[in-house]
């Protein structure tokens, strides 16, 4: 039996289905909130750094990841959490049972960087900064800026640095656990971009952000799971696929939400750059949605013919003030910036949701609470990453901002959010005539991805992490 032709049934299987898991029952919720584990300290994750993160077991990490002193680098929003895409029963020509109620899983990783602060004049007055970034795919690495449209971009505070760091507040409720803790640098020096050459003289005084980490875990029954019956033949065709009846397990939902309320204090404008509407400022935020492929199945026959037709590799899918539109790999640069009717972007795949990032519509600028904040996506990019063992992450950027009106101070709160199906207790699978081979190909085809999964945090206090490491991030 051939072991890519089994991986590859499994995928397969799930295209074109709707859901994967039905709302689970409406009996009162069992949560189990202490099995959320909390993990601090260095880590080699996007760039290294430091690190705060909520896990739950091998299916579920999020938290951020953020520069010091001794590392400086961005600080990144992540989620990786294990996708559970359906199972399946497979047998060969004879009907003889090879795999049964098989989880078909894959880790997908979702994370949110802060990348730069940038100054800009807002000339065709659609609130939002339209601009162009070149971008190397091969060394996944962001360079020149390029003004469009009319508008002007100045210089920019780069936010690869050492952040500071407070104590951690923990609360635990009923249904929930909340880690509050914030990060802050100071003297954050100015470049120009887009060809600017009037002064970058002086430094941004403060940038601070407050987190708020909120989790929950909850056990819940009657999760209904697609099950599918498949053929193959001649070690390497798939003769049939037909739907049997869904399978009714256990299992967690965990679900996460992370706020930031963020605090830019003492830019120093450009000149010729004089206040009013026109005068604003960039968060430009870098998005990276990326599926995991253990070396030894990472290859571009798999890439191509499996994540690609299931639509798994991911999408962003938001409501700009063209249409509802969607973003991925093949984006590229957009002509025109696309300024966001909604304050919110999903990232979501064609059978499972991965994230969303959502943002309230107003900012607070020198006391004034009802400053209007508009979202806005430049480009959607392919990522690929190659990390150590040859492991690798396929997916795409995606290159977005919130632009606020230009003052001394500008307050905002977005806010990233993801669930997770966790835990899955599938029903065992008895023993088939092959149980050798069974034992064998079967362990290979389902376990392979979870098996040749390294480090993900390097060793503390003991401890390892059996979840895939993020690959390195794109650079600007």
């Amino acid at each position: 039996m051939h072991t890519k032709a089994i991986l590859v049934a499994l995928c397969l299987i799930v295209t074109g289905l709707a859901a994967v898991f039905a709302s689970p029952s409406t009996q009162a919720a069992t949560y189990v909130n202490d099995q959320l584990m909390e993990e601090r300290g260095a880590t080699a994750a996007l760039g290294g750094g430091d690190h705060v993160f909520v896990r739950f077991g091998s299916d579920a990490a999020f938290g951020i990841v953020y520069g010091t002193t001794a590392n400086p680098n961005n600080i990144y929003v992540v989620a990786i959490k294990a996708r559970y895409l359906g199972v399946a029963h497979v047998v060969d020509s004879q009907g003889r049972t090879l795999l049964d109620n098989r989880a078909i899983k894959i880790y997908t990783l979702y994370a949110m960087k802060l990348d730069s602060i940038v100054e800009f004049r807002d000339n065709n007055g659609n609130g939002i900064a339209d601009y162009a970034r070149v971008y190397n795919g091969t060394t996944n690495r962001f360079s020149n800026y390029i003004n469009r449209a009319g508008d002007v971009l100045y210089k920019k505070v780069d936010l690869n640095t050492n952040w500071t760091a407070g104590p951690i507040a923990r609360t635990n409720g009923t249904g929930y656990r909340t880690w509050t803790f914030d990060l802050s640098a100071t003297n954050l020096s100015y470049s120009a971009v887009a060809n600017y050459t009037g002064s970058v003289a002086g430094v941004l005084p403060l940038v601070h952000f407050t987190f708020h980490l909120n989790a929950s875990a909850q056990q819940v029954t009657n999760v209904t799971v697609p099950r599918w019956n498949v053929t193959i033949s001649g070690g390497n065709t798939i003769t049939t696929v037909t739907r049997a009846a869904d399978l009714l397990v256990s299992g967690k939902a965990v679900h996460y939400d992370l706020k930031w309320d963020q605090d830019i204090e003492g830019w120093t404008y450009a000149a010729g750059n004089g206040a009013g509407v026109a005068r604003r400022l960039l968060l430009e935020i870098g998005a990276i949605v990326g599926n995991f492929i253990p070396a030894a199945l990472a290859d571009q026959w798999l890439e191509n013919h499996v994540l690609g037709p299931m639509h798994e590799s991911g999408s962003a899918q938001f409501n700009s003030t063209i249409r509802a539109e969607t973003a991925n790999e093949t984006t590229g640069n957009y002509a025109t910036a696309r300024r966001l009717a909604t304050p919110n972007v999903d990232f979501g795949a064609n059978l499972t949701r991965i994230g969303r990032y959502l943002w309230v519509g107003t900012s607070t600028v020198d006391g004034n609470p009802t400053r209007p904040v508009y979202g806005e996506i430049v480009a959607g990019l392919r990522f690929a990453a190659v990390g150590e063992n040859g492991n690798r992450f396929v997916g795409f950027v995606l290159l977005a901002g919130l632009s606020f009106r230009g003052g001394a101070s500008v307050i905002h709160d977005p806010t990233v959010t993801t669930d997770v199906q966790a835990d899955l207790q599938l029903p065992s699978s008895p023993a088939g005539p092959n149980g050798t081979l069974i034992a064998l190909v079967g362990g290979i085809a389902v376990v392979a991805a979870i098996l040749l999964i390294f480090l993900f945090v390097r060793r503390r206090r003991g401890k390892t992490s059996s979840m895939p490491p993020p690959p390195p991030p794109p650079e600007t």
